[in-house]
């Protein structure tokens, strides 16, 4: 009786605590849907299929090697290896901005005082600015802007915040910096996708009252927005993200109090922290804010909820949703029909914008 009456105390107070320091506000009156949408094209579904093929390769090479630590590694490998396929006119080099390792791509176009930083995706523990030539490259071109890739600290080795704070170092840096040192600075544009959106979104708003000026422009490509994982698209769409649906089918069968603890325990961070979940944050006064999602994934509500708060602040934000796209397939599948729309659609904005 004794050990029952422990177990009940210790059930609650783990509650408690979840609901008062670590669980989300009530944001369920954001689900409107909003947005413009996209139809799919009719050669979406061979890219999606090479792709998919892809993916069941690597996850069969990665069961097979019988060590989580070395699945780990595979995974960072073909991470890394996302653009080895891409023919470019840019000249990538490395550079240390304000502590954090960053990558500059330099189109023959390219303007040194207007400038892009670069949030990669990954969920915080793959990926890198090699990974995601491909963005950095066609960013270049459209905004005729030099391109500042950050190679921020990851998961599990380091704390999430770590991200959060090499992405405003970054920040702070490509202000007054350029490819050839000190530079004016004319116009900036943030972009991420994925954890990257999320990396993005945080900071269009913490730039209001932490940096020197906000962004002129912000993309967000499939973001995360909330860490907590409450929107129901987390588990509504289980079934057609192909990417991030096995992932977050894991996370979706914790009870919602254990899934508030383990998102603390691995990120080492209180998953409604505003920093790690802009959905949370004030989003009044951003710059002019664009962001992409599909139908299919998890993370549609992400967009949505932030979309639609952002809107009831008064800020620019607007979102566009693609029909049965894979998450992120701007880069997954860049030359399919959708792929080449919704990179056009960028292109759009940031000639309205910049």
């Amino acid at each position: 009786m004794f050990w029952l009456i422990v177990l009940i105390v210790f059930l609650f107070v783990s509650w408690f605590v979840a609901q008062k320091y670590l669980a989300p506000p009530n944001l369920s009156h954001f689900d409107t849907p909003v947005g413009e949408r996209f139809a799919s094209h009719d050669d979406d579904a061979e890219h999606t299929a090479n792709l998919v093929q892809t993916l069941r390769d690597l996850r069969v090479k990665a069961k097979a090697s019988k060590s989580i630590k070395q699945s780990f590694a595979i995974a960072r490998e073909f991470a890394d290896n996302m653009s080895s396929d891409l023919e470019s006119d840019c000249e990538f080099t490395q550079v240390v901005a304000n502590g954090v390792p960053c990558e500059w791509a330099v189109a023959p176009n390219s303007d040194p005082e207007r400038r892009v930083l670069l949030l990669h995706g990954g969920a915080f523990a793959l990926g890198s600015p090699k990974g995601h030539r491909h963005y950095s490259h066609r960013l270049a071109h459209i905004a005729k802007a030099v391109v500042l890739s950050v190679d921020y600290r990851m998961l599990p080795e380091h704390k999430r915040m770590a991200a959060t704070l090499d992405a405003q170092n970054a920040y702070h840096w490509i202000l007054t910096q350029g490819p050839e040192g000190e530079t004016p600075l004319s116009k900036l544009m943030v972009v991420g996708d994925s954890a990257g959106g999320n990396l993005t979104l945080m900071l269009g708003n913490w730039s209001k009252k932490f940096a020197a000026r906000k962004p002129d422009a912000v993309i967000a490509v499939a973001p995360s927005t909330d860490s907590t994982l409450a929107s129901p698209t987390v588990k509504a769409n289980l079934a057609t993200d192909i990417v991030l649906g096995q992932m977050m089918g894991l996370l979706s069968k914790l009870p919602r109090t254990l899934s508030l603890w383990v998102g603390l325990a691995l990120m080492r961070t209180p998953p409604n922290n505003p920093l790690i979940s802009p959905l949370f944050d004030d989003l009044d006064n951003l710059a002019p804010t664009l962001i992409h999602a599909s139908s299919n994934e998890c993370l549609l509500g992400d967009s949505i909820r932030f979309t639609n708060k952002a809107i009831a602040a008064g800020s620019d934000v607007s979102l566009q949703i693609w029909e049965n796209q894979l998450h992120d397939w701007h880069i997954f599948t860049p030359e399919s029909g959708s792929g080449r729309e919704a990179w056009g659609e960028i292109a759009k904005f940031v000639e309205a914008t910049l």
